[in-house]
């Protein structure tokens, strides 16, 4: 017999209501929340040479999806897992390395409302660290983190050195003894992830060539590479295979991607809700 609550109820066999999926009524909507004020129209399959957003301009959509806009350093298959190169966008904690002021071809270059340091670094290209994180790790100044606008190639402004600038002024002197490490844009450069290039940006909307510019996910559910036996319902990490996804065990440190919804064959596609956000 049929319930007389509006027919939304059905009493089954067992005399148990059963409450329907999805009423009729309801309705979904696929659109860009808000209305980007610079840059052109959203296309989320974009792939293009020159950008048309900043590097990390963030969209959500009404399901609660979320879009980071991101360069590739390298070709990408769709649904795949995105990280940075590290090697190439980051340094690690490094001693002793930054120019005093008083010895700096700037000399207040380094000196507390100042957004330039000098920096004694081979083989770096100019802009190479934009868009990334500088961190003074330890001694004078430790603690604190700066965004970085851009830097100069080596041998700028002097032998064997950098400048850098920054978007914000130094709160703090530095001096020669302040230890730094530098984390690139997590949306430049990216590639497919691997067990070593660990961090996860999000999943890319579509294929891209190399120094493409378009979308990843990072938010919501996306079709994802696969790597082994996913188990539905578990975390999943960055698995062995380029830009895939494995099923996380206790004992895993990497982070997690997401949680698996929908399991797809090995080397296939799983459906993963992801959280990269």
């Amino acid at each position: 017999m049929r319930s007389t609550l509006s027919g939304s109820l059905e009493v089954g066999a067992s005399g148990k209501e059963n409450e329907m999926a999805v009423a009729t009524t309801s309705y979904f909507s696929n659109s860009i929340q808000g209305i980007p004020q610079i840059g052109g129209p959203v296309n989320l399959a974009e792939s293009r040479t020159t950008p048309t957003f900043a590097i990390g301009y963030r969209l959500q959509r009404q399901d609660g999806a979320e879009f980071v806009y991101g360069h590739f350093g390298a070709t990408t298959g769709a649904g795949m897992v995105v990280s940075q190169d590290l090697s190439e966008s980051s340094l690690v904690d490094s001693d002793n390395i930054v120019i005093a002021p008083a010895s700096a071809e700037t000399i207040t270059d380094g000196t507390v409302g100042s957004k330039f340091l000098q920096v004694t670094l081979a083989a770096v290209t100019a802009d190479q660290y934009a868009g990334g994180y500088l961190t003074i790790t330890d001694d004078t100044g430790e603690g604190y983190t700066y965004r970085i606008k851009g830097n100069t190639a080596t041998d700028n402004p002097a032998s064997g050195d950098i400048r850098i600038e920054l978007c914000d002024k130094l709160i703090v002197a530095l001096d020669a003894t302040s230890d730094i490490a530098i984390t690139g844009s997590l949306y430049a450069n990216l590639e497919p992830a691997t067990t070593t290039d660990v961090a996860a940006a999000g999943v890319s909307v579509t294929a891209q060539a190399a120094a493409d510019y378009g979308w990843i996910q990072t938010k919501g559910v996306a079709g994802v590479l696969t790597d082994g036996v996913i188990v539905i319902g578990s975390g999943v990490i960055v698995g062995s295979v380029a830009g895939s996804v494995a099923t996380a065990v206790e004992t895993d440190i990497l982070e997690r991607v997401g949680t698996a919804l929908v399991v797809g064959d090995d080397t296939g596609y799983s459906q993963i809700k992801l959280n990269l956000a």
